[in-house]
């Protein structure tokens, strides 16, 4: 089980954007979020696994933080609406944020 882990910045959001020229896919989700880190490097949120409705996310391993915010940013195209209820973003074995309203653009 993980634990939750306190984060200085709280500000995730995860939305999906309706694409009515798109035959195959409903739209595209959407997670943005800020993270500390360092200048030296770029992070990139990774799907590490989708268990049925719930898909998780992974940070980069927190190394050396000198007070740097950068932008993160998610995206997949999607077959139907309710493909996710969820979204968890995990940094290590500690979950950081479980979202679970998504907003559909439409």
């Amino acid at each position: 089980m993980r634990n939750a882990l306190q984060q200085d910045l709280d500000l995730w959001e995860v939305w999906i954007e309706y694409d009515q020229f798109h035959p195959e896919h409903f739209g595209t989700l959407y997670v943005h979020g800020e993270i500390a880190t360092n200048k030296k490097i770029c992070p990139r949120l990774t799907k590490i696994s989708k268990d049925g409705s719930q898909l998780t996310l992974q940070l980069p391993t927190k190394s050396e933080v000198d007070g740097c915010l950068k932008e993160v940013l998610y995206s997949e195209p999607i077959k139907n609406l309710n493909q996710y209820t969820s979204v968890c973003i995990c940094e290590g074995d500690e979950v950081v944020e479980v979202l679970d309203d998504i907003e559909v653009m439409i």
